[in-house]
Formats: structure tokens, C-alpha cells, sequence
């Protein structure tokens, strides 16, 4: 990948990170387990549906991008069922529309 591809990347996943700070609460409830924020979720959760990935093959691309977790502020690559689960939450056609 080329240094431009991976600064849009970068930037994309740093601006969806942004907007879900503006507009979600950080934790889903005042139970939750606190490893992940919907804002990280989210950012994923975008750039997962602007690559065209699967939940396994993002996982997998942001294990490998040390300056993406980095931007988003998350410690460690969570389960793909993580962000299969969290991508329940909203409708499917919200994603579609980006």
C-alpha cells in the first residue's frame, strides 16, 4: 500500500473516530465492560465498510496498522465478534448510505 493510500486511510478512520466522539456516548451502558469505546467501534466499523471487508479480514489489516491504533487510542485489535455484535446495534442501511 502506498504512503498516500495509507494517509486516506488514516485520515478516514481518524475523521469517523471525530464524528462518533461528537455524536455517541463513549460506553453503550453503565455496565459495560469498558474495553473498547462506541467511538473505536465505530471508526472500525466505517473504514471496515470502506474497504469492503469482512469482520475476520479487519481484525486481521488493523493488527498490522500500529499508527491507526494509535490515532483511535485503542491497546489492543479486539474479537471480530466485537464489532459483528456492536454493528447490530445500528441499522445495516445507515452503513450503506456512506
Amino acid at each position: 500500500m502506498s504512503d498516500l493510500s495509507e494517509n486516506e486511510l488514516i485520515t478516514f478512520t481518524f475523521t469517523a473516530f471525530k464524528v462518533a466522539e461528537m455524536t455517541l456516548p463513549a460506553y453503550s451502558g453503565e455496565y459495560s465492560k469498558r474495553m473498547y469505546t462506541q467511538h473505536q467501534l465505530m471508526a472500525l466499523l466505517c473504514l471496515m465498510k470502506r474497504l469492503r471487508l469482512k469482520y475476520r479480514e479487519i481484525t486481521a489489516v488493523v493488527g498490522l496498522m500500529p499508527k491507526l491504533k494509535e490515532i483511535i487510542c485503542l491497546k489492543s485489535v479486539q474479537h471480530y465478534i466485537t464489532l459483528q455484535k456492536f454493528f447490530k446495534l445500528f441499522a445495516s442501511h445507515f452503513f450503506d448510505e456512506c
